[in-house]
């Protein structure tokens, strides 16, 4: 498997072009040793190509989970194919376990882009594309991300990334974080929200630093402001990252393999359902022909006394 490395100096970044443009591993070289600063990437993982299993994957044509792998848009009820474990999910998109085509751009860039319409099984009912340029700064990483519609009708649209952030770092305590939104989608067992998003509760509040301890979170967060801060306690290192408005949701996954995911996204979780029932602010576009929707994320690492 073709793995596209950018380094410099303090970061090293591996990205997987034939399994969805996917980062194998995000790294800080500090006090001469590389520390994961996305959890690493198992090789087996790359070989079986199980891309939720990578550092960080693309989410697109749309974010999350879709109920049942059912939705209904202008009228018509589109049907997809399970693709989780559970045999009954559809999530997290159509393009994370596919083959893109890479070029590099210099020492320091690497395009990536995927059209739909190379593909037979696609399991969407509407043609699209997507183009993601990894950009690796002195001590940063430059995301820009596009999604555009390719058909002749209308089409809802939403993306996002599912980066895995380590909760220790070295042999740093748990992991402070930080960052505020209006308000949190509550949801049922299957993850998928019940009722319109409501006012945060003291224990999903982390408007204030703190660590995240021992809660389970896999909850969308809304109005999310486009920052956060992660604090790795001792080593004089915090991650920011900041996103543009189209990433208007923040989802926040305490996983069970012990990092974090913080997953900048554009719309809430089964949002395709929650719009064609008349919810708000549900972050859902709609495309049409030939329209886009595009933003950037930037992860910045600072150094902190």
């Amino acid at each position: 498997m073709n793995l596209q490395i950018l380094q410099n100096q303090r970061l090293r970044l591996t990205v997987v072009p034939e399994l969805g443009a996917s980062v194998a591993g995000l790294e800080l070289y500090d006090r001469g040793f590389w520390l994961p600063l996305l959890r690493p990437t198992a090789p087996a993982a790359l070989v079986q190509r199980r891309s939720p299993d990578t550092s960080s994957y693309l989410l697109a044509p749309y974010s999350n989970r879709i109920r049942d792998g059912r939705f209904s848009f202008a009228g018509k009820t589109y049907r997809l194919r399970p693709n989780w474990v559970d045999g009954v999910q559809t999530i997290h998109g159509e393009v994370h376990a596919r083959v893109w085509h890479a070029q590099r751009l210099d020492e320091h860039s690497l395009q990536c882009k995927f059209d739909s319409s190379s593909f037979q099984d696609i399991n969407f009912p509407f043609p699209f594309a997507v183009e993601v340029r990894y950009s690796l700064k002195p001590l940063g990483l430059e995301i820009h991300t596009s999604l555009q519609n390719t058909g002749l009708e209308p089409m809802p649209a939403g993306f996002g990334h599912h980066p895995y952030f380590m909760r220790h770092l070295g042999s740093s305590g748990d992991a402070h974080l930080t960052f505020r939104a209006e308000r949190v989608y509550m949801t049922d067992a299957t993850c998928i929200p019940t009722r319109p998003a409501e006012a945060i509760p003291p224990e999903f509040d982390f408007s204030l630093s703190r660590p995240l301890g021992p809660a389970f979170l896999d909850h969308v967060f809304a109005g999310w402001t486009g920052r956060l801060y992660l604090d790795w306690p001792g080593t004089g290192w915090r991650v920011e990252l900041q996103a543009d408005p189209i990433f208007s949701h923040l989802v926040v996954f305490t996983a069970p393999d012990g990092s974090v995911a913080l997953e900048p996204v554009s719309h809430a979780t089964d949002g395709f359902n929650l719009l064609s029932q008349g919810w708000s602010d549900t972050g859902v576009r709609v495309l049409e022909a030939g329209q886009q929707i595009e933003g950037t994320l930037h992860i910045n690492l600072v150094q902190i006394t």
